[in-house]
């Protein structure tokens, strides 16, 4: 695919990751749409890329699917998709004091990180399969973010899960939507320095991971994601893929570094 004149929906466009890759897709020519929950942020962040912002809370399905209209209006049908936007709170289900953790965390982790995506994702596909296909039958690329923490199995029982039904999305979907020429692919990042990622965590457990990161012995950077991005839409053979984004990094399970901060973006 080549990306320019392509529209772009970014979820968590404002921040960290999904600013990046709108950023850097922005720059290779496509029309790019940030997603947020804060209006005065991505409208701030869209402007400094020449995109839109929209405000949408993908834990809501009609938000989801309002969003998505204003962006095919606006900028035209979507063909790319980036499902960004997470509940990044790390929370154990029952604390060392044996109080358990509250029930509307879990539906509001498992409303995030899981139905939203597959509202955006209903969405964006719904949309794409009633255009033409072009030659070669590819009309588009979905590319859901996970997270390491789930096959690493870290601390934060109910973020894990969320992100393994991510997981559990990615072959599935690229599977189903094949019938529209619409690939998806799925990028498992693991300590990446972001916004979200410096709220969650300490110095203290930032210095603790740098030496398990082989040969690299650093955190990931933002564009490090964007760049992956970018070539899973140009590389059409890149289908049903999950690909860890973490430079050799295995989490300890004692190195959790949620450390029970509600972070979300």
């Amino acid at each position: 695919m080549d990306v320019k004149d392509r529209v772009a929906v970014i979820t968590g466009g404002g921040t960290g990751m999904g600013f990046a890759a709108g950023q850097l897709l922005a720059g290779q020519g496509a029309r790019v749409a940030l997603l947020g929950r804060r209006e005065a942020l991505i409208s701030e962040k869209a402007a400094k890329i020449g995109g839109i912002g929209v405000v949408c809370d993908v834990a809501d399905e009609q938000s989801c699917e309002a969003a998505l209209s204003t962006v095919e209006r606006l900028l035209g049908t979507p063909s790319i998709l980036i499902n960004s936007a997470a509940d990044g709170r790390m929370l154990n289900l029952v604390s060392p004091g044996g109080v358990p953790v509250s029930g509307d965390y879990i539906r509001e982790i498992l409303a995030t990180n899981v139905a939203g995506l597959l509202y955006m994702a209903r969405g964006f596909a719904t949309r794409l399969a009633r255009t033409e296909a072009p030659a070669d039958g590819l009309r588009g690329v979905v590319i859901n973010v996970s997270s390491i923490g789930a096959a690493d199995g870290i601390m934060g029982s109910g973020y894990c899960v969320s992100k393994g039904a991510v997981d559990a999305a990615g072959l599935c979907l690229a599977r189903e939507f094949s019938a529209f020429g619409i690939r998806v692919v799925t990028i498992a990042p693991g300590g990446i320095d972001t916004e979200l990622f410096r709220q969650g965590t300490t110095e203290v457990t930032t210095s603790m991971l740098r030496p398990l990161i082989p040969s690299l012995h650093r955190l990931g950077r933002p564009d490090e994601f964007a760049r992956l991005a970018l070539h899973i839409c140009q590389n059409d053979y890149i289908n049903g893929a999950y690909i860890r984004l973490d430079g050799g990094l295995r989490t300890p399970f004692s190195g959790d570094v949620g450390g029970g901060v509600e972070a979300v973006h």
